[in-house]
């Protein structure tokens, strides 16, 4: 196992084969977590490995040294070894719905440069969703700033100069955590507020990196520990002489959901009420409430709130009190100590076959069914 665990990525990839490992209680771990400059020379004869944050060549080496191995990046080539890495594309689908759902109509993309992989599937997701809404965006012309800019701050000018010339409020999805932090300190510099004028997302979920930005960045959450633990899985498989079939030498698997922060707690909404609904359901919807718990709150027309709702959000406030509770949900799945019951009590939801039947409705699939998923990655 090679990874670098200075990141939250190689941390997590880690704990994921490590937990794989342990349900074995047959495999000896060789844990190689500084990444230095000389790896592969430093490892004793391995049967197989999973290698996480490494760059091709150390990849390219590491297949003709060991017999088989796992590629745990987004950016690796299938040709040489199975990857197991994070849908990218979906992880800019979901960052681009988040931002729609907070009803902005302008948007743009920060950390992004050609040769750069992971970065390109993520913006090709971002922008695909919001084409379907009828949405573009506007590409950072910066791209990736260097580890020498990041301390000097040479790359500040342009970065504000192009935020600037973007159209407000605007919704900004970052390539990753590093990236949204950036971001936020750039905006912090120029004065411009965040999540008022710009709101930014990040990926990875990477909690030290975003919660000690200002404000808190809201993120794609990855857990890259289901990665780390379907490696383990396939690696087992090619180490008891199983032949992987070609379908899967590239495994993706989704990203969590968004897990939202200060940087994007907002609505860009001009009418005071229907904002002032969305609030209140985003801070109740698992109480419970209801639609007449939201109209007490705010004195208007049911017929007046819910016609709002469909004509800026394409959903009635009970629909919306309902995703609430089943993004919830999706985020309480990942807790094994938690039953079902539990879950479903948490969320607002009166009985546990109302709980299924809403969750099902939105996500296509079953709590047990999701939950077996993002745990394992099956």
């Amino acid at each position: 196992m090679v990874s670098d665990a200075t990141t939250t990525y190689g941390r997590a990839i880690v704990r994921g084969v490590t937990r794989y490992a342990n349900l074995q209680r047959r495999w000896l771990l060789f844990l190689d977590l500084d990444r230095s400059a000389d790896i592969l020379s430093e490892l004793p004869p391995l049967d197989g490995g999973v290698f996480a944050g490494m760059d091709a060549p150390v990849i390219q080496e590491a297949s003709r040294r060991f017999p088989h191995i796992v590629n745990c990046s987004g950016g690796g080539d299938p040709a040489i070894c199975p990857i197991v890495a994070l849908d990218d594309e979906v992880a800019g689908r979901m960052a681009a719905e988040h931002l729609l759902n907070c009803q902005f109509e302008h948007f743009a993309f920060y950390g992004y440069a050609s040769h750069h992989t992971v970065a390109g599937h993520r913006l090709t997701g971002f922008k695909a969703a919001l084409a379907e809404r009828g949405f573009d965006c506007s590409v950072c012309p910066v791209g990736v700033p260097t580890a020498e800019q990041r301390i000097n701050h040479t790359h500040h000018p342009e970065v504000i100069a192009w935020l600037r010339s973007l159209p407000k409020p605007a919704g900004i999805m970052a390539t990753d955590d590093s990236h949204a932090y950036d971001l936020a300190s750039i905006c912090l510099e120029a004065k411009i507020a965040v999540p008022e004028s710009i709101a930014i997302v990040g990926v990875n979920n990477d909690d030290l990196l975003c919660e000690s930005a200002w404000p808190a960045l809201s993120s794609v959450d990855a857990d890259y520990s289901r990665m780390g633990y379907a490696a383990a899985a396939l690696l087992d498989r090619m180490l008891r002489g199983e032949k992987i079939d070609p379908s899967e030498q590239v495994t993706r698997l989704r990203p969590l959901g968004v897990i939202e922060r200060q940087s994007t707690n907002t609505l860009a909404i001009s009418d005071r009420d229907i904002c002032d609904a969305l609030r209140y359901i985003r801070l109740h919807a698992c109480d419970p409430c209801s639609v007449g718990d939201v109209l007490r709150e705010v004195p208007v027309g049911r017929r007046w709130l819910e016609r709002q709702f469909v004509t800026h959000l394409g959903r009635t406030p009970h629909d919306e009190i309902t995703r609430v509770r089943v993004e919830t949900a999706q985020r309480l799945l990942r807790r094994v100590e938690l039953t079902m019951n539990q879950i479903s009590a948490r969320c607002g939801f009166a009985e546990l076959k109302n709980f299924y039947v809403a969750f099902r409705k939105l996500t296509g699939t079953t709590p047990s069914a999701y939950r077996k998923k993002v745990l394992h990655g099956l």
